[in-house]
């Protein structure tokens, strides 16, 4: 029958020898250079796997201590950690010798590293007893190494996180700017259909006008006598106003202009004269003469040789372009009389 194999046995301290100490000493921090920089190129290649990432880490740890053969590692991670886990090396088992350190990130705990030996490891002289008490077959090195292991694994799930919470962000912020780009789509969808709508009532409420009330206007007209037929004519000449762009561009090109004076400059511009407009709205001459000067103070012709009723009507005339026109052109051929 076939021997069974004996289990690995760990290496005899070389006592008394300075030269093979020195040797495994330096042979020791060789190991925890490499673990560090091992745990650091976990975090380059899995940026964004903090499970890949401390697999990777418990796996490497046993190499890393002195006795490889008989080391084993586990990570446990607390339930606010993205739900908790626990992670662990190859064979891993409990044994009689225990190391740890606490992962700490921001003021909290984060979870736990371990390292832990099975049986057979030799012990040395005053390291007697169990699960961590006393140093027993751990190097004091070990155990900064086994603190900056958790220092490094704290910084890379913190990291991780932010990485995570940004991508999150990002993604909700673009789903946000699609959602915003398609309800503008929509407004502007629903506003085109509103102004087409809009000019569909304009272009009826004119055809009415010109079709069913301004017959029976010219006919008033016709009929009316003195000044019956001024009212008839004002208002012949007022519905003629609501249906052409006039009062609807003045009042736009012009906000400062109040509603009535806007009137005041829709009877001014069909030729009525002062007395007239105080007897139509009922108000003083002196009122009508003030409104007079603010107009002619808002539309800019004010302490300047133009006639308002002239420059009124050009205006309606050369409305055909859409721009209003300022008060400095133009002025030259303006008559100075009756403004």
């Amino acid at each position: 029958m076939a021997r069974k194999s004996a289990p690995p046995q760990p290496p005899v301290p070389f006592a008394g020898n300075p030269l093979a100490e020195l040797k495994i000493s330096l042979g020791e921090r060789s190991k925890e250079l490499e673990c560090l920089y091992g745990i650091s190129h976990l975090r380059e290649t899995h940026p964004h796997s903090p499970k890949r990432f401390l697999q990777g880490v418990v796996d490497r740890l046993p190499r890393s201590w002195r006795y490889p053969p008989f080391a084993c590692a586990r990570i446990k991670l607390d339930d606010g950690m993205g739900g908790g886990g626990i992670y662990t090396s190859e064979r891993f088992h409990e044994g009689p010798w225990q190391m740890s350190a606490e992962i700490r990130g921001e003021g909290k705990r984060m979870g736990e590293v371990e390292v832990w030996y099975r049986k057979g490891v030799p012990v040395p002289p005053g390291g007697k007893g169990k699960k961590g008490r006393g140093d027993g077959p751990f190097l004091k090195e070990e155990t900064a190494l086994l603190r900056a292991v958790a220092e490094r694994i704290a910084t890379a799930l913190l990291h991780m996180k932010v990485e995570a919470d940004l991508r999150e962000t990002h993604r909700q912020l673009h789903s946000q700017h699609q959602e915003l780009q398609e309800t503008n789509i929509a407004l502007r969808t629903v506003l085109s259909r509103l102004e087409e709508d809009k000019q569909q009532v304009r272009e009826a409420m004119i055809a009415n006008v010109q079709k069913i009330i301004m017959p029976i206007v010219y006919e008033l007209e016709l009929a009316a006598t003195g000044r019956q037929q001024a009212y008839v004519t004002l208002l012949r000449r007022s519905l003629q106003e609501i249906t052409s762009p006039f009062l609807s561009e003045l009042s736009s090109q012009h906000l400062e202009l109040t509603p009535g004076e806007t009137a005041i400059c829709a009877m001014i511009r069909n030729g009525l004269a002062t007395k007239e407009i105080a007897q139509i709205r009922g108000i003083a001459i002196g009122t009508v003469r003030r409104h007079r000067e603010n107009i002619r103070r808002k539309l800019g012709l004010h302490n300047r040789a133009a006639n308002l009723v002239t420059y009124l009507q050009s205006t309606h005339q050369n409305m055909g372009g859409g721009a209003f026109p300022s008060a400095g052109k133009g002025e030259g051929n303006v008559p100075a009389n009756g403004g």
